[in-house]
């Protein structure tokens, strides 16, 4: 077996066979018929345009009134953590607004940090906090994220997820 074993490696480190330092510093090009990155989902329609302008103004402006006038009630909160943010009426909603608009969230819709529902991680085959034709306030604690729902000719701010 050591026979012909000494061939190959001379065969292998032949200096017509080695390939430049450049060459196998360079990465791979892509192929040319690569598939296209899928898009990014888009957010629901110009109704929620419209409705989420006026809804950041209003948070932004610490308008709760207006804010109040944007909710779905009975407001649902899933998270599960305490206090529960939940409100069954207007007044119950106001006396939890400091605890559902923190600062994160507040700067979440400042900067219009939203994602619209995915198909495959939102549709039930997996954990999504988002049916089809929602809207998700994406904030880093997953506790104080909101959902934005269609309601009549626009939408509403709806619950904050459950995440198990």
């Amino acid at each position: 077996m050591r026979p012909l074993l000494k061939p190959l490696l001379l065969i292998a480190t032949a200096p017509s066979l080695l390939l430049p330092a450049a060459t196998l510093a360079a990465p791979a090009a892509a192929p040319a018929r690569a598939a296209p990155a899928p898009a990014a989902p888009t957010l629901a329609d110009a109704r929620f345009d419209r409705f989420f302008d006026a809804f950041r103004q209003a948070v932004l402006a610490n308008d709760r009134q207006k804010v109040a006038d944007m909710v779905a009630l009975p407001f649902k909160d899933f998270s599960g953590t305490e206090p529960a943010r939940s409100a069954n009426t207007r007044a119950q909603f106001l006396a939890h607004y400091d605890a559902i608009f923190t600062p994160d969230v507040i700067a979440a819709i400042r900067d219009r940090k939203l994602r619209a529902f995915q198909p495959g991680a939102d549709d039930g085959e997996a954990p999504g906090p988002i049916r089809k034709g929602e809207v998700l306030l994406v904030v880093e604690d997953l506790t104080h994220q909101l959902i934005f729902a269609p309601r009549g000719n626009g939408y509403a701010l709806n619950r904050i997820p459950f995440y198990s």
